[in-house]
């Protein structure tokens, strides 16, 4: 019988996310975690690194009610993205709309560094940097 890790073994990480508004949403990612385009059409936009293919996928029910929205925190999943530096990325996100957590939220794990951000329209990411003395601490 085939194993799992068999069949998987050469597939990147995806995910799809439903944004209200594609064109800022594909910005942020682009910006922030330097996702490139990989394809799209009316409606969606796929993004891609050589670890994940993200797509984004325009919703008239993930416009946010508020503004600035409203943090989605009690949902079942959270993506994570690997970053070389936090406190680095935190004016990027900033210039994008998005906003990373204050650095006393911090937290260590697993011998890296972590922290939530929110992008502008109330989704919450992590973001992992590992802890190598570059004031990811």
């Amino acid at each position: 019988m085939r194993r799992a890790v068999d069949i998987v073994r050469d597939v990147r990480v995806a995910a799809v996310i439903y944004v209200g508004n594609l064109d800022r949403m594909r910005e942020l990612y682009e910006g922030c975690f330097g996702l490139t385009v990989a394809d799209g059409a009316d409606g969606y936009c796929g993004l891609e690194s050589e670890a994940w293919l993200l797509t984004l996928v325009r919703s008239a029910d993930a416009l946010p009610a508020s503004s600035p929205a409203a943090r989605r925190a009690d949902t079942p999943a959270k993506l994570a993205f690997a970053v070389a530096d936090i406190d680095a990325l935190r004016p990027i996100a900033a210039s994008l709309g998005g906003q990373v957590n204050p650095p006393e939220a911090k937290w260590e794990f697993r011998n890296a560094v972590h922290c939530d951000r929110v992008h502008p329209e109330g989704n919450v990411v992590q973001l992992i940097a590992p802890l190598d003395g570059r004031g990811d601490r």
